[in-house]
C-alpha cells in the first residue's frame, strides 16, 4: 500500500466487523431466553394484578349498594284510590328502601300491572333518592253476583276483584248491579263479560226513566246469557242472549221497539210481567196473573 493513500471503506460493515467479545455480551440477540426467574415473575404478576383490581372495584360496587345514601328514602305515589300505599311499595319493591343501584323500573311496572285495577303506570326515579309512581287506575263499572259472591267488573269486562255486598249506585260504588245465574266463580283479572255490553247496560241504566218512563233496578243472566233488565214496579224487559257482538248489536233495534211500544202505552202503569224483545220486528208481552179471589168465609147454621 502506497503511502498517503486510504484504505478501502469497508461497504458491508455489519457483516464483516468483527465485535469484542464485550459487544456480544451486551447484545444479545433478539430473542434470546430471559432468566427463568424473571419470565415466572411476568407469568403470575398480570393476572394477580387484574384480579386485584376487580376486588377493588367490587368492593367500591358493594359499598355504593349498601351506602344509605343511596337508598329510595323519598317515595311519592300519585293517582292511587284503590290500592293502598302499602300494597303500591309491596308490589314494587320498594317496602324496604331497596338501593337506587339495584331498582329497575321496568320490573316495577310490570309488578304493578298485573294487579288488574291498574290501568296504566310509571315509575321515574332521580338520584340520589327519589322514586316517583303514577298511577292510572280502573273505576268497577258492574257489580256482578254469581255463585255466591260479589265480583266488580270494569269498562271492558274484566274481573277487578271480589267484594262484601252488591251495593251499586254510591259514590265510588259500581253502577250496574248485574245478577248472574251460574255456580262458577269469578277471579279478579278474568274477563267476564263483553265490554260492550257492560257499557251498553250502564247507558241504558241512566237513559231508560227519561226514554222508556221505567227505573231499572239492575240486569240478570241466565246459564245461557240471556239478559233481563229488572224494573222498579215495572216490567221486566227480556233482551235474549247477549254473548257475541251480533248479538249484543241488536240492542239498538230492541230499544227502538221498546220505544215504539212506549209511544201507545204507559209502561209504568201498564199492569205487564214482560216485555219480550227478543224478536224486535214482533214484540210479545205478558200481562201480569189476577189475583185470586179470596175464599169467602163459611156461614155457619
Amino acid at each position: 500500500m502506497s503511502r498517503g493513500r486510504r484504505p478501502p471503506r469497508d461497504l458491508n460493515p455489519r457483516i464483516t466487523r468483527r465485535r469484542s467479545t464485550s459487544d456480544r455480551i451486551r447484545r444479545s440477540p433478539r430473542g434470546a431466553p430471559q432468566p427463568p426467574r424473571r419470565l415466572e415473575l411476568r407469568k403470575f404478576a398480570r393476572p394477580a394484578i387484574r384480579v386485584a383490581i376487580l376486588a377493588g372495584e367490587l368492593a367500591v360496587v358493594a359499598a355504593l349498594v349498601a351506602s344509605p345514601a343511596l337508598a329510595a328514602r323519598q317515595v311519592s305515589i300519585a293517582g292511587n284510590k284503590h290500592l293502598s300505599r302499602e300494597q303500591v311499595l309491596s308490589r314494587t319493591g320498594l317496602a324496604g328502601r331497596p338501593s337506587m343501584l339495584t331498582l329497575t323500573t321496568d320490573d316495577a311496572v310490570a309488578d304493578l300491572l298485573s294487579n288488574p285495577y291498574v290501568r296504566t303506570v310509571s315509575v321515574r326515579t332521580t338520584l340520589p333518592d327519589r322514586v316517583e309512581v303514577e298511577l292510572v287506575e280502573w273505576e268497577p263499572l258492574a257489580v256482578v253476583s254469581r255463585a255466591g259472591g260479589f265480583y266488580v267488573l270494569n269498562a271492558e269486562g274484566t274481573v277487578l276483584g271480589a267484594v262484601a255486598s252488591a251495593a251499586a249506585g254510591g259514590p265510588g260504588q259500581p253502577r250496574v248491579a248485574v245478577t248472574w245465574d251460574s255456580k262458577t266463580p269469578l277471579r279478579p283479572g278474568q274477563p267476564a263479560l263483553p265490554g260492550r255490553l257492560v257499557v251498553d247496560l250502564d247507558a241504558m241504566r241512566s237513559a231508560f226513566p227519561a226514554a222508556y218512563g221505567l227505573t231499572l233496578s239492575g240486569f240478570s243472566l241466565d246459564l245461557n246469557q240471556k239478559l233481563t233488565a229488572n224494573t222498579a214496579a215495572g216490567p221486566r224487559i227480556l233482551f235474549g242472549q247477549m254473548a257475541t257482538d251480533e248479538q249484543i248489536d241488536s240492542l239498538d233495534a230492541k230499544l227502538a221497539s221498546l220505544k215504539s211500544l212506549r209511544a201507545r202505552v204507559d209502561l209504568a202503569s201498564s199492569k205487564l210481567d214482560y216485555i219480550d224483545l227478543e224478536n224486535p220486528a214482533a214484540v210479545t208481552t205478558r200481562g201480569l196473573p189476577s189475583p185470586s179471589p179470596s175464599a169467602s168465609p163459611s156461614k155457619k147454621p
